[in-house]
């Protein structure tokens, strides 16, 4: 017995075997079109619905696009095979599909040792086919272009004429050491300077009257070649330490 479930009225099939199938053909002949167990002389090219081929050798492999050929379009091909020696069908669907088929199943079919069937797809072999690709949309369509212009300057708040980006000083990098550069225009060179102003202590007159008493470098009454950059006594001549330096009454008096 074979899978008759796709076999109907209106079809023409072919019924081919290397033994008696009596049996198999009683049970097939009264579902059909037409039945043809014996292929004479002639060409026949998409000729049937249904190939059924039942052999007790290994199916050969060179008569698939043979076959092929003989289906319609949307035809099937069904093998049945009475023998395990020899015979690589549950392994041939590769080959089965090179040649054009598709839907190609290895079903378990008691008592056949192996079963193929495969179908022939409803479209040409090598066949091309247009596809419609969908329109690319047009964000831009909706929106209407009534020709006015817009107004730059009314894009601009008056927050925003008012407001004045974020400057950041100290772009000089001079060295592994912050330094103004010999061209500063980021205000580093100024605040270095008003740095220095402010750090540099003022000369007093306990200063003058009892000079050097609180020197930390020991430099201070050297002169200016020996002393700090910092140092108040700065500008006035070399002196002894305790001895009180000679100056103008009103030196120490602010010129402003």
């Amino acid at each position: 017995m074979i899978d008759t479930s796709r076999i109907n009225k209106q079809q023409d099939v072919l019924l081919v075997s290397d033994f008696n199938i009596d049996d198999v053909i009683v049970q097939v002949k009264d579902k059909v079109k037409t039945l043809t167990t014996q292929l004479v002389s002639g060409t026949y090219v998409e000729a049937f619905d249904q190939i059924i081929i039942i052999t007790d050798q290994p199916f050969n492999q060179n008569l698939r696009q043979m076959y092929f050929g003989m289906l319609k379009k949307e035809g099937q091909l069904s093998i049945y095979e009475t023998t395990e020696q020899g015979s690589v069908l549950g392994e041939s669907s590769i080959e089965f599909m090179m040649v054009g088929f598709v839907d190609i199943t290895t079903p378990t079919i008691p008592p056949y040792k192996s079963v193929l069937i495969a179908t022939k797809p409803s479209w040409n072999v090598n066949q091309s086919e247009s596809i419609q690709l969908p329109a690319a949309s047009n964000p831009w369509a909706s929106v209407q272009d009534t020709g006015a212009r817009l107004n730059e300057n009314e894009l601009i708040s008056e927050t925003d004429k008012n407001s004045k980006p974020s400057t950041q000083l100290d772009d000089c990098e001079v060295g592994k050491t912050k330094k103004a550069c010999k061209n500063c225009t980021c205000g580093r060179a100024e605040e270095e300077e008003s740095e220095a102003a402010a750090s540099k202590p003022k000369l007093t007159k306990d200063m003058i009257e009892n000079p050097g008493a609180n020197s930390s470098c020991g430099n201070c009454s050297l002169g200016d070649a020996f002393r700090c950059g910092g140092c108040p006594y700065r500008g006035l001549p070399s002196f002894k330490v305790g001895e009180k330096i000679s100056l103008p009454d009103d030196f120490l008096v602010d010129d402003i």
